[in-house]
């Protein structure tokens, strides 16, 4: 089974909070050894783990990266050894990010139908979509590590944000 960074993420996290596996275990309603398999990737972390970690430990990069992992899709936390997660730096690269998304949006012209653009105008809207990508995955980037550093809680942010979408009527509730 491919290695999951989710679980192996859940695990730093555990063991940096101090708590062994049954303590974890009992947190969470959960037997130590179903604990353990989700550690190990021998079982997907459950929604109530993502839940307990997010809530308890505030931990946004562990459910972003298990979102990605449930999806095959989605921001994971950079880790590569280019990346500088400093908060001054995540703050510059999520402007620039923002800006090339601007600028390439400013090239596209979407007011033709679609069957109606050409193929050159096609990869115009096609790099502004992967610009736009770059910008999301900075600006999630940025707001995870404002959670880290500053203590902000990752979920209230999100559920301020479901509840400002429903008052203003874009979505239901």
């Amino acid at each position: 089974m491919k290695e999951s960074k989710a679980a192996r993420m859940m695990k730093e996290s555990r063991i940096q909070s101090g708590k062994t596996q049954q303590q974890l275990s009992m947190d969470m309603y959960q037997s130590r050894e179903y604990v353990t398999k989700q550690e190990n990737g021998e079982r997907k972390l459950t929604p109530s783990t993502l839940q307990h970690f997010t809530e308890t430990y505030n931990d946004p990069w562990l459910a972003l990266e298990a979102s990605r992992e449930y999806t095959g899709w989605g921001v994971t936390k950079l880790d590569g050894p280019a990346v500088d997660l400093h908060r001054s730096a995540v703050r510059e690269k999520t402007i620039e990010e923002l800006k090339e998304a601007i600028n390439a949006m400013e090239k596209v012209t979407l007011t033709k139908q679609p069957s109606f653009t050409q193929s050159f105008e096609l990869q115009d809207i096609e790099q502004s979509a992967r610009e736009h990508i770059d910008a999301i995955g900075a600006s999630i980037t940025y707001v995870a590590t404002l959670c880290d550093e500053y203590g902000l809680s990752w979920n209230k942010l999100w559920e301020d944000h479901e509840r400002k979408l429903q008052s203003r009527g874009y979505v239901m509730s």
